[in-house]
């Protein structure tokens, strides 16, 4: 027995309870099991249907056409989780980084290389000074 089915039933017999308590207060007892057997019916019967539908409208739709077509109108619905090869381009930028040496690059992808920091010391040279204001300025 599938957990759906354990679902379904768990309702009808919630349903077969409870109308069984709310009808022995008025009804004798056998009147109260029949129509608690007539609510195990109705409430089983309920639960298959909510969770027909709800499996239906929780499910992606699926189309009769080709790869592409299927493909364009589940755009934004599936996730891709494929990323490209970067092997090689992940192996030079390590070699780089193990060696200190460049590779020649690719003509596509060029790093940024800024020119380097300096800290200001206890007496700085003004030189230095001048030009961190410079290039400060020509943001």
């Amino acid at each position: 027995m599938s957990v759906p089915w354990r679902w379904n039933i768990g309702f009808a017999a919630f349903g077969a309870v409870l109308i069984f308590l709310i009808s022995l207060s008025s009804n004798p007892p056998l009147t109260s099991l029949v129509r608690s057997l007539y609510a195990f019916i109705a409430f089983g019967l309920l639960g298959l249907f909510v969770r027909i539908v709800l499996q239906q409208l929780l499910r992606p739709a699926r189309t009769l056409g080709g790869d592409k077509e299927r493909a364009e109108e589940e755009r934004g619905i599936v996730l891709d989780m494929t990323t490209p090869e970067d092997d090689e381009s992940l192996s030079l930028l390590m070699k780089e980084q193990w060696t200190g040496k460049e590779e020649p690059q690719s003509a596509g992808f060029q790093p940024l290389k800024p020119p380097k920091l300096v800290s200001i010391e206890d007496e700085p040279d003004p030189e230095q000074v001048a030009q961190a204001i410079r290039r400060l300025n020509d943001d």
